[in-house]
């Protein structure tokens, strides 16, 4: 009864207090048994050399054991490489919102444009403009005309964001604004107040209108002699 199987009959019934028997003699129609081979416990075996051995279990170090047993030696963490964060993508930087405003005046057959910084143009300004608009008519042989009609053209038109509020924009509908003034208004020329005016003014559009650049009516009242060259460039305007 030396075979493993038989090893571990004995192994699993000893320890519930059965005894395994074993035939003495060949049982009719048996196979022959081999001579029961004593079996050594390794529990009672190893007893007697632990005792008598020094127990240095506890003073091997990490070191020594690495190296008897190197799966069973306490690993390091592993360091991991540091992940790169990949750059934010830039968003798309979108166009640069641009505000201006600039008064349309319509006086003396002409489309005046004042740009103005204020809630409204002073009325020193608006009183010359309508002044020169009248010289302008008189030299032509008009009649005088009742106060002139100013219309005041704000960018931006909204504050929503998500739309373009860049110069194209701006440009366009200007443009556009000063298109139906002049025809909704019978305007035959265009004079430009400053040099500011005509920023954002579509020139291709407006090639057929017949144009005029004067200083700013605020830099004529700061300075009277600028009335001068305003009066000849208006004068040589062809109509």
């Amino acid at each position: 009864m030396a075979t493993p199987r038989d090893l571990h009959k004995l192994a699993c019934l000893e320890p519930l207090g059965l005894q395994l028997l074993v035939a003495r003699r060949v049982l009719p129609g048996a196979a022959p048994s081999a001579p029961r081979v004593p079996v050594v416990w390794r529990s009672e075996a190893a007893a007697p050399a632990l005792a008598d051995a020094p127990v240095a279990t506890d003073a091997v170090s990490t070191t020594d054991r690495a190296a008897v047993s190197p799966s069973l030696a306490p690993s390091a963490p592993a360091k991991r490489a540091p992940t790169a964060v990949p750059a934010p993508t830039p968003s798309p930087v979108a166009a640069t919102a641009v505000t201006f405003s600039v008064v349309a005046i319509v006086a003396g057959g002409c489309l005046w444009l004042q740009p103005v910084k204020g809630p409204e143009l002073p009325a020193e300004q608006l009183q010359l403009i309508r002044a020169m608009a009248f010289a302008h008519t008189m030299r032509r042989g008009g009649e005088r005309e009742a106060a002139p009609l100013a219309t005041r053209f704000d960018w931006p038109l909204h504050t929503n964001r998500q739309l373009d509020l860049g110069e194209e924009a701006a440009a366009a509908a200007l443009t556009g604004f000063v298109l139906r003034q002049l025809r909704d208004k019978g305007c035959h020329c265009l004079v430009l107040l400053g040099a500011h005016a005509g920023q954002y003014l579509l020139q291709p559009e407006l090639d057929t209108v017949p144009a005029v650049r004067l200083p700013d009516s605020a830099e004529m009242i700061a300075e009277p002699a600028l009335k001068r060259d305003a009066w000849l460039a208006l004068a040589a305007l062809e109509l």
